[in-house]
């Protein structure tokens, strides 16, 4: 009798589940339209829910920062919440360095990815892992060191200080392994040698026995908000690779800002 129980009340608790998430959703979708501040009420007579389940579900979304509220009880999107020109330009990225990703996978077998960068933090949007059995992972949603990771070196060191500053603030600066640089001077050092080079390398930065090599999708208005990375053991690492993957990485990020400007994103 338990067990069957439990068998027929699973997808009625699935069912309000998925209501919840769906009701949730619909609260994001209509402050992401919002122009102003928006009500308890506001909200639950949009989305059709009375202002008690509303509420739940509204400080749900307050907790995990997808939502503010002001003084006066008002709410907003939060910072956590992509802006709807964020979310056009996260789309349009994912579209057109996809196939440049593959490419990319392709040319060694080696662990790519394609990070983007948010409010205040840097996440992994992309990943296509490695063919060898031995091999470098990265995940997608995964926060991007902004001073360690070749990823986050190459979209930190192209904004403007306070954005660079907000990044690190955010993020914390705290040593992964003997090789990772934590004070600020030698940070900041190291952002405008990846300005110089047009790449970043993580030599055992953030993992040890790892090499990974990243570089700036830069717009052609010079803006950068996303990159592209390779990474593999140091086991497969060599003078010929040092060599080769400064000029393939930087091609492919190249290819990846034209097609972005194809697209209308970026341009001056």
């Amino acid at each position: 009798m338990k067990q069957r129980s439990t068998k027929q009340e699973a997808p009625e608790a699935s069912l309000f589940e998925s209501r919840s998430l769906a009701k949730g959703v619909q609260i994001l979708e209509f402050m992401a339209g919002s122009t102003t501040p928006a009500t308890l009420r506001d909200i639950s007579d949009r989305i059709e829910l009375g202002k008690a389940s509303a509420l739940r579900l509204i400080r749900t979304l307050l907790a995990m920062g997808y939502l503010e509220r002001d003084d006066n009880d008002n709410y907003t999107l939060g910072r956590d919440w992509p802006s709807p020109r964020q979310q056009h330009r996260l789309r349009t990225v994912r579209e057109t360095a996809m196939p440049y990703l593959a490419e990319l996978n392709a040319e060694l077998g080696e662990t790519v990815a394609l990070a983007f960068l948010f409010e205040d933090v840097i996440r992994v949007i992309e990943v296509i892992e490695s063919t060898h059995h031995i091999r470098m992972s990265n995940y997608k949603g995964g926060l991007i060191q902004p001073y360690a990771s070749s990823l986050g070196k190459s979209i930190t060191a192209h904004q403007e200080p306070e954005v660079a500053q907000r990044l690190l603030y955010t993020y914390g600066i705290f040593p992964f392994t003997p090789n990772t640089l934590t004070d600020f001077r030698n940070i900041q050092d190291e952002f405008a040698s990846v300005r110089q080079r047009g790449y970043a390398w993580d030599r055992e930065e953030t993992v040890p026995g790892g090499t990974c090599i990243g570089a700036p999708i830069v717009c052609a208005n010079g803006e950068v908000f996303s990159s592209l990375s390779m990474s593999m053991p140091n086991a497969r690492f060599n003078k010929k690779l040092e060599e080769l993957l400064p000029a393939m990485i930087t091609d492919y990020a190249a290819r990846a800002a034209a097609d972005l400007a194809k697209a209308g994103i970026g341009n001056p």
